[in-house]
This record gives C-alpha cells, structure tokens and sequence, in this order.
C-alpha cells in the first residue's frame, strides 16, 4: 500500500513568511476563489481609509462656482467614499485577469506548460501583498490626511521623503516598498509556478514594472501640458 502525500493549500499569511513554499502549493493546488474574496474585501477596506483621509470637497470649493456648506461637504465625501469601495470591488480582479492573460501568452511563446488557472492563483495570491500596502497607506492617510508636499506619494513610497513634481516625482513615487516587493513575488511565482527560468522571470516582472513607471510619467507629461 502506497500513501499519497497530500499537499497543502497555498495560504496567504504564507505569502509574507515563505511565499516560496506558497508557490509550490499553488503549482500543485492553484486555489483562487477564497483568497480574491478576502483581498477584495482588503481593497474595499482600504480604498475605503484612503477616501476617508482625501479632501474632496475641499477641492470642489477651490473651483469657481463650487461653494459648499457643511452638509454638501459631509454628502460628497460620503458618496466619495462609497463610490471608490463600490470601485474596489472590480479592481483585483481585473488586475490579476489582466496580468495572468499576458503571462499565459508569454509561457505559450516560451512553451510552459503552465496553466492559465495555476497563474490567476498565483497572482491572486501575490495581489494579498498589495492589498497590505494600500491598508497601511490608507489607514496612515485617514489618521494623518494627505501628504500635502506630495498628494499623489503613498507614504511608504520615496516620494513621501523626497517631494518632486513632475516625471521625476512619479519615478520616486512608484520606488515603493509594496511595489517593489510585488516585484520580487512575481519573478519568484514565475519561476516556481511557471517554470520560466530566473534570468526570463526577473526580465518579466521588471519590465512590466518599469512600464507601469512609464505610463505614470505619460500622464504626468499630459497632466502638465494640459495646466499651460
């Protein structure tokens, strides 16, 4: 009588403590559905602080022909509130159905046999790490409101010691430390899940780093020649 080895389902706590071992359970037992529940809800907590710290009425009353009394104001930073929490709901999702498309595209390419359900799971999984950060950031923002030398930096971002506008404010702004460990999942899960090689999965995941950096500095560029 031979006994199989049962493998463990992947845990998202395990993601922060030894997410290599994460990998291999996902590889093996690639779960999705629980895991985006509980990020989802992260997101919706989160988006939810960072609303909360954001004075969006505030900016309303700065434009012409927008004066507010008191009860206006509480009424649009409520459905502010409420309409990014409804809008976090999609978010994970879409993310990781996005990126897990590009990187089933790319294994077919290099011929991975990786499946487009071992990398939703992956990604499902690394995603836990940024709905850690935006709960950080946003319970920060919520306590202490809005970094006013830099609306746009997340406080565990170089953008929120070092206060630049412009291209070279989004570059600071996109070195952060949440980020930058979603970097070092993705070429990992790559690696491990995928089977791409080291050399191909750190290629990966940097380069769609440095083109999320890029489209900030687009925006930025468009941003500033839109205020001439």
């Amino acid at each position: 009588m031979s006994e199989e080895t049962k493998v463990q389902n992947p845990s998202l706590l395990g993601m922060i403590t030894n997410p290599t071992e994460q990998f291999e359970r996902i590889k093996e037992r690639p779960k999705i559905w629980i895991a985006m529940i509980i990020i989802t809800i992260l997101f919706v907590i989160g988006t939810w602080l960072t609303t909360l710290g954001m004075d969006i009425a505030g900016e309303m009353e700065g434009m012409e022909g927008m004066e507010l009394d008191e009860e206006s104001i509480a009424m649009v930073q409520t459905f502010a509130a409420i309409g990014s929490a409804v809008g976090a709901l999609f978010i994970p999702i879409f993310t990781v159905l996005i990126s897990s498309f590009i990187y089933w595209v790319i294994a077919k390419i290099v011929k991975s046999e990786v499946s487009f359900k071992q990398l939703f799971s992956m990604n499902t999984y690394i995603l836990i790490i940024s709905a850690i950060g935006l709960i950080i950031n946003g319970a920060i923002m919520a306590i202490v409101g809005v970094n006013m030398d830099n609306p746009d930096a997340m406080f565990t971002s170089l953008g929120s010691l070092v206060s630049s506008g412009g291209i070279f404010g989004v570059i600071l702004n996109s070195i952060e430390v949440f980020q930058i460990w979603v970097v070092v999942l993705t070429a990992i899960g790559l690696n491990k899940v995928a089977e791409f090689s080291k050399g191909l999965a750190w290629t990966i995941a940097i380069v769609f780093f440095v083109i999320g950096i890029v489209f900030g500095m687009i925006g930025a560029a468009m941003s500033g020649f839109a205020g001439v």
